[in-house]
């Protein structure tokens, strides 16, 4: 079958249906090769990004959280594998060992799972002080619960303390300190590890632990003068 074509002087061109298809083919086969490579640019795009991600490479903070926010696995396994050591050994601070602190971290990522939406970045290091506090406020959190968050009366107008002196702290090693840390009373070990390692102020503290920043104040106070007395102790052995 022919399909006769006219032009405006009269004659007749005759066409035939092949060469019609062929011509459909070749726009078919322009569009097929075109979205071949566009699928192939993409594909390996993303090839590449999974990659990194992998590899926690590339992934700023904000991206990382972003991704974690959209419910992307690959992200939120990099997340864990990123932080989860690190806020294992800020919630051992605030618990009877590292075993307590791996469980309260585990809790602290379901909650920063359901949560990193919330999350706003504020510059390189955010991300990891938004889960510090989220960790600590899962800490606090558990300890009162277990009734083990006791804040006990003192008077207002409480004496200044001693304190060890930045050189006989230099020479105790770090993890005798820790340990001198770790033998606080509860309270008094988290007061100071918020202060003075987390960098929470005393109005931050009072508002979480429901008491006063003259409480807070003289909480602080008191642990440091056990610090003291325990740095003082640990040089007199040592000499």
């Amino acid at each position: 079958m022919t399909i006769p074509l006219f032009h405006g002087d009269g004659h007749c061109v005759i066409l035939y249906e092949s060469a019609i298809y062929k011509s459909r083919f070749a726009c078919w086969f322009c569009l097929f090769v075109f979205f071949l490579k566009f699928w192939t640019h993409f594909k390996n795009y993303f090839v590449i990004r999974s990659d990194n991600l992998k590899k926690g490479i590339e992934i700023d903070e904000q991206e990382l959280a972003e991704r974690c926010a959209k419910g992307e696995r690959p992200a939120m396994k990099e997340l864990y594998s990123r932080y989860a050591a690190r806020l294992s050994a800020l919630c051992s601070r605030y618990s009877d060992g590292p075993a307590e602190g791996m469980d309260i971290m585990h809790d602290t990522m379901v909650k920063v799972f359901r949560k990193i939406g919330m999350y706003r970045y504020n510059g390189e290091g955010s991300l990891y002080s938004w889960l510090s506090r989220l960790a600590v406020n899962t800490a606090i959190d558990r300890l009162r619960k277990e009734g083990r968050l006791r804040v006990i009366s003192f008077r207002e107008d409480f004496p200044e303390s001693e304190e060890a002196e930045q050189n006989e702290i230099i020479s105790v090693p770090g993890p005798e300190i820790r340990s001198m840390i770790r033998k606080l009373p509860e309270t008094k070990r988290i007061i100071f590890n918020m202060f003075c390692i987390e960098g929470f102020s005393h109005k931050e503290i009072a508002e979480r632990l429901g008491i006063t920043e003259r409480a807070s104040t003289s909480i602080l106070a008191k642990a440091k003068k056990s610090l003291a007395v325990m740095v003082k102790e640990y040089l007199k052995k040592m000499t």
